[in-house]
């Protein structure tokens, strides 16, 4: 009894079992279909949320490249301005040179 009790466990687990009766092969037939059908189902509500994600990312970093690309053209527009300022700060620097080496002069 234990011996065939083993045998049916492994069939069954196995999944050999097959159906003895034409309503136990379709019973099993509509359970296989049912089964793939509820896969199915779940493995395309799994590709519309990734579609979905995936179309939401593309939106985030569309956004980001252009946030990117306004940050670049404000760093350029703060280099050139930086180096204008510069640039006046020299001039600036040499007029009051010149200016204190003319008072310099005037005085000796």
């Amino acid at each position: 009894m234990k011996g065939k009790y083993m045998a049916l466990t492994l069939l069954l687990a196995a999944g050999t079992l097959q159906a003895q009766t034409v309503d136990q092969q379709l019973l099993a037939a509509q359970m296989a279909y049912q089964s793939a059908d509820s896969r199915l189902d779940g493995a395309r509500r799994q590709k519309q949320q990734a579609e979905a994600e995936q179309r939401l990312a593309a939106q985030r970093l569309e956004q980001a490249q252009q946030q990117l690309a306004q940050a670049n053209l404000q760093l350029q527009h703060a280099d050139s301005q930086l180096l204008a300022a510069e640039s006046g700060l020299q001039q600036a620097q040499q007029v009051l040179k010149d200016a204190w080496q003319q008072k310099e002069a005037a005085q000796q």
